[in-house]
């Protein structure tokens, strides 16, 4: 029901997906169309500034993470993050530190920083933006180290 409602949610919003993977062990997420990327950062990203030369480094996801779920304690060397809660609270693993965050709170993420999301006690809703090192090599799904993950995923 949660994953029906998110999707509504998503299209309610006036953004279309380009993927998705709705059997996460932790939830689920949305890979949101590139054509859609300049809505996406007005409703969640506004003071991010689009320029035709930036919109390729830049790839727009939503994550649903569940309560009690948590993704695997990871990092990426060819992309950072910026992740804005849009529904919570969530509990997030940025290096050594570990704080609980409330919508509309957002967070950067760098290159190579290890990083978590947790749900607690509501499922928790998160956009986020992908902003890639090297446009001639943009990250993908298999950009991830996995430091710890609860799912024995490599």
């Amino acid at each position: 029901m949660i994953i029906q409602t998110t999707e509504k949610w998503i299209e309610n919003h006036g953004l279309r997906t380009a993927s998705k993977d709705i059997q996460r062990p932790w939830g689920a997420f949305w890979h949101i169309r590139p054509d859609d990327t300049a809505l996406f950062l007005k409703l969640f990203f506004p003071e991010y500034a689009l320029s035709s030369t930036k919109s390729s480094l830049i790839s727009p996801k939503i994550l649903l993470v569940l309560p009690g779920q948590r993704l695997s304690l990871q990092l990426h060397h060819r992309r950072a993050e910026c992740w804005t809660v849009l529904q919570g609270p969530v509990r997030i693993v940025l290096g050594d530190q570990e704080h609980t965050v409330y919508s509309p709170k957002q967070v950067t993420i760098p290159v190579d920083t290890p990083h978590r999301l947790v749900g607690l006690e509501k499922p928790g809703l998160v956009s986020e933006i992908w902003i890639h090192e090297d446009p001639e090599n943009p990250s993908t799904e298999e950009d991830i180290e996995r430091l710890e993950d609860d799912y024995q995923r490599k």
